[in-house]
């Protein structure tokens, strides 16, 4: 056999070993990664109880019952709700027609500004 020969298996032999090293570190990659699953599923749940646990929490402070009670909480007596006679709105103009009133501002033909170049516009 001629040395040709030997190179090529040789090569062959390297890229196979290479092909197994790294279809192998793949495998490794996923294994952790289902490890890690759990884990993570266990801290969604948490994730999950907390806000639920929270929820509750701001359920019971909006509820009726409680801000009343707040509302005769000495604390908060110097609280009043408002007349409507009290409370000022403004009116909010729709975008679609301040839009439209900006299409319609005519053009100017000469410019305002000249600049010192010497020359008539």
């Amino acid at each position: 056999m001629n040395k040709g020969m030997f190179f090529r298996i040789f090569v062959c032999i390297v890229s196979l070993g290479y092909c197994l090293y790294s279809y192998l570190n793949v495998q490794n990659e996923i294994t952790e990664l289902r490890i890690r699953i759990p884990a993570l599923m266990s801290e969604v749940r948490r994730i999950q109880e907390e806000n639920t646990h929270y929820q509750y929490e701001i359920e019971t402070f909006v509820n009726p019952e409680n801000l009343m009670n707040l509302a005769m909480a000495k604390e908060f007596s110097h609280m009043k709700f408002p007349i409507c006679s009290e409370v000022i709105t403004m009116r909010q103009t729709d975008p679609l027609e301040l839009q439209q009133e900006n299409r319609n501002v005519p053009l100017k033909k000469q410019p305002s500004i000249t600049f010192a170049t010497g020359g008539s516009p």
